[in-house]
């Protein structure tokens, strides 16, 4: 009965509460509701922290277990220069999508991997009016790629169509065009 009893306690004080408020001045009541409102943001605004360190710790994890095998990671733009050359070589409409053929270069002479391109638009189409377009889910779309060291390697990714006239494929920002 005890346990019952401490709820109905603390359902009492919350009612309790709520009545003293709708009998308080309305000054009062909207010091309590912008109390109550900041308490709501400052709880949001730390779950996106949280969710975003979570993120982070994720990546960081991926690039410690992954690198088991000596191979450099990459997970975003900076991390490119001077170790990987990114080309796009061919786009073509396939069933009313866009396939692009892109190029990695591995300038190193260790392996070199690319993670997290599934990740919030970290491998996007950018067509001719600059609206850009998500890789297709659930096809053969890979999240990472492996680069021998001083070699290349062709992946190709589908992009969700129609992307008109594509002008260039953004990875991690930065747009690449198609090679001449």
């Amino acid at each position: 009965m005890g346990k019952h009893s401490g709820m109905s306690t603390a359902l009492a004080l919350l009612l309790s509460a709520g009545m003293a408020c709708a009998e308080e001045p309305a000054s009062e009541t909207s010091t309590l509701k912008e109390s109550a409102k900041a308490a709501v943001s400052s709880a949001i605004s730390a779950g996106k922290n949280l969710l975003g360190g979570a993120s982070e710790g994720v990546t960081e994890g991926r690039e410690s277990a992954q690198g088991a095998d000596g191979a450099l990671i990459i997970s975003q733009l900076d991390q490119l220069d001077g170790k990987v050359e990114v080309k796009l070589l061919k786009v073509e409409a396939v069933e009313g999508n866009l396939s692009a053929l892109l190029g990695f270069k591995n300038l190193t002479d260790k392996p070199v991997r690319l993670i997290n391109l599934w990740q919030n638009g970290a491998l996007l189409a950018i067509d001719q009016d600059d609206y850009s377009s998500n890789l297709v889910p659930g096809i053969d779309n890979p999240d990472e790629v492996t680069v021998p060291p001083k070699t290349g390697v062709r992946q190709k990714f589908v992009f969700q169509g129609p992307v008109e006239g594509p002008k260039s494929l953004r990875l991690w920002g930065k747009d690449f065009s198609v090679a001449k």
